[in-house]
């Protein structure tokens, strides 16, 4: 696994997959097949029904990803709430 110090999202496919031990392990806590992953690091997008899995499963190992990975939009902040944007 990854190493677990690093607070810094992961911006890519293949860096979601990496951080979770790689293509199968992935592929396992997604309750899907490797080529799913494989697909995924080469579009890098994530399939959205793996979001709450395997954002969970970075959370285990101390990491995060920008949901933009599982095209998903991220939640504004406090500050771009407040801006109106």
């Amino acid at each position: 696994m990854a190493d677990t110090h690093d607070s810094t999202p992961i911006k890519t496919a293949s860096g979601v997959i990496d951080a979770l031990g790689g293509t199968m392990a992935a592929a396992r806590l997604a309750q899907s097949v490797p080529q799913v992953m494989t697909n995924a690091r080469a579009k890098n997008r994530l399939p959205y029904p793996s979001f709450l899995l395997l954002t969970t499963a970075l959370a285990d190992v101390g990491r995060t990803a920008d949901p933009r990975l599982w095209g998903i939009k991220p939640v504004p902040s406090d500050e771009e709430r407040r801006d109106g944007q």
